[in-house]
């Protein structure tokens, strides 16, 4: 029958899945890409792109990790192809990965949709951040464009996650006001 091949493929897929999920969680890099490989020859998916790109993320390797990723389209590898990029110093290119359009002005209001709900939005707000023009030390501070979309990414990262100590710091780093953190 035919459905016995499948069911070992399925199970040898579920088996390296796993396997490689506990050798990430135990830092042994080396093993999880050799298994996420495997995986990624049997079942070509973004979803084993992801595995992998994520081995090559935690061991240390951004460059490889967006190899992999170059031209997947799931949320979720947008999201890591924007942290690799951000690792690289590639902070337009992670703009972009996040925004998932060629240009980074195609969100001048601060309302795109982004992977990975609060921590998307944190991260681009540092992203932006990190664009904007630097005045010179003499000349006061004025909010650029990009200054201001990373305000309003913070704020929203915190509706959606009041929890996320990152952007209340980032805001208070701007002189800028937010919402009373929650009481535990």
């Amino acid at each position: 029958s035919l459905g016995a091949p499948c069911q070992l493929a399925a199970d040898m897929n579920e088996t390296l899945w796993a396997y490689c999920q506990s050798s990430l969680q135990n830092h042994l890099y080396e093993n999880a890409i050799f298994l996420a490989e495997r995986l990624c020859a049997e079942t070509p998916s973004e979803a084993s792109r992801l595995l992998l790109a994520n081995c090559h993320y935690a061991s240390g390797a951004p460059a490889r990790a967006c190899a992999i990723l170059g031209n997947c389209s799931a949320p979720q590898n947008r999201y890591l192809l924007a942290l690799c990029h951000v690792k690289l110093g590639r902070h337009l290119e992670a703009q972009r990965a996040l925004l998932g359009s060629a240009s980074p002005s195609a969100d001048p209001t601060g309302t795109a949709i982004v992977p990975n709900g609060a921590a998307g939005l944190y991260l681009l707000g540092t992203i932006c951040l990190k664009v904007q023009p630097q005045p010179p030390a003499s000349l006061p501070r004025d909010d650029t464009n990009e200054r201001s979309r990373a305000v309003l990414y913070f704020k929203r990262a915190l509706e959606l996650d009041p929890y996320l100590w990152s952007a209340y710091e980032a805001l208070a780093a701007l002189g800028k006001e937010f919402p009373p953190p929650p009481l535990p």
